[in-house]
């Protein structure tokens, strides 16, 4: 047995090692991404009265998409052609489709169409059109996060009698495999459909979905992959979800309805929160979904399963970054505040390479802090306050 452990050790120490060489020479030598730019989005007849709106705070693009879903997906596709020409070469075409298989992967895309609710593949139709590709490339594009199973990510909550003030907080680290390329084109979406509420979404230009986001209504979210032996099965594409709960939710508790009852393709962690500091993760399979709720204001999620009917299901990854941010919730109970989640984030972003986004989500002011773009590990980097006007609108805070 002592035997055996060494050897997986030393076999994941290798692992790493080559992980970390690999992701270092890649950043060296990734290509430069075209920036996002107001003047490339071409205006023509009746457009002009829902053009979407485009600013740039300290480096870091918001585009603001109005309109119908099909709308919505052609100002998307339009402002950022370049940026998704560029992804699709540097980043889907040379790690996704050569990691999963562009066969499987189209294969894939065709399974799970059926589940995706009309108004999306209705956008993902308009974001090709914009961008001046394939509907069927830019729906593989949107759903190959359930079979390209390599994210990390880490997330915690404090809020009540946890907090200075009673603030509401929501610190999450990103980690993804960027190649030197996604930490560098984070575009924060903020879509304002003629039906709903307005939703923001910290993503990458071509992708509708959500892995992080907040809603009008002041409800959070985020996503951390689950590493279990289970195979991703046809349902909605988990992107796709996230971003359809955070859209019709008014509160946490609805978070969680919507995601029991979906169709679901693979295992997951979903942490969401909401202005009155209810919070809750809900970690599931694709066939059951078990909820772990806040405990004295405080809730922390990595990428393994807590709730013991779903623990079985799940590897224990992530079980060092659970016990930094644990102690920290329980050790600063009552003193928690922004300075604190920040270093927190920081400790916790792993490994360096994968740590493409971290940011901070205060429900209550409707506010992100948000690190992107400069260099790796984003927690260890400049976050920029993006306050409620800037996203939401004026008078959108608590």
């Amino acid at each position: 047995m002592k035997l055996q452990a060494f050897l997986l050790g030393l076999i994941l120490f290798l692992l790493t090692a080559l992980s970390a060489f690999v992701g270092a020479t890649w950043s060296n030598r990734a290509p430069t991404p075209p920036p996002v730019e107001a003047s490339a989005l071409p205006v023509t007849g009746t457009e002009a009265a829902r053009l979407p709106a485009l600013s740039v705070v300290e480096g870091i693009p918001i585009v603001r998409l109005r309109g119908t879903p099909r709308e919505m997906g052609l100002q998307h596709g339009r402002l950022l052609r370049d940026q998704i020409h560029f992804l699709r070469r540097y980043y889907f075409e040379d790690m996704v489709m050569r990691t999963v298989g562009r066969a499987a992967l189209r294969r894939w895309a065709r399974e799970v169409e059926p589940f995706i609710p009309k108004h999306y593949l209705e956008e993902i139709g308009g974001v090709a059109e914009g961008a001046g590709l394939s509907y069927r490339d830019m729906l593989a594009v949107n759903v190959m996060v359930d079979r390209f199973q390599t994210i990390a990510c880490s997330t915690f909550v404090a809020g009540g009698k946890a907090t200075r003030g009673g603030e509401v907080l929501l610190g999450r680290n990103l980690d993804f495999p960027g190649r030197g390329v996604l930490h560098r084109m984070t575009v924060v979406f903020v879509f304002e459909p003629d039906d709903g509420v307005p939703l923001v979404s910290v993503g990458w230009p071509g992708m509708i979905g959500v892995l992080s986001g907040m809603n009008g209504h002041g409800v959070c979210g985020a996503t951390m992959m689950i590493h279990s032996s289970e195979s991703a099965r046809p349902g909605i594409p988990y992107m796709l979800l996230y971003r359809e709960a955070l859209a019709r939710a008014r509160t946490a508790d609805e978070v969680h309805a919507i995601l029991e009852a979906a169709p679901r393709t693979c295992p997951n962690n979903f942490m969401a929160v909401d202005p009155t500091g209810a919070a809750f993760v809900t970690e599931f399979t694709a066939d059951k979904a078990f909820r772990r709720g806040i405990e004295r204001d405080t809730l922390c999620s990595t990428n393994f399963f807590h709730t013991a009917a779903a623990s079985a299901q799940s590897r224990p990854v992530g079980e060092d970054r659970y016990d930094i941010l644990r102690d920290f919730l329980q050790r600063e109970h009552g003193q928690i505040d922004l300075q604190g989640v920040l270093e927190q984030l920081a400790a916790t972003g792993t490994p360096w390479y994968l740590n493409v986004q971290a940011m901070v989500f205060l429900p209550r002011k409707r506010e992100i802090y948000l690190s992107v773009g400069g260099r790796l590990p984003a927690a260890r980097q400049r976050f920029v306050r993006l306050d409620s006007s800037v996203l939401l609108g004026p008078g959108s805070g608590e």
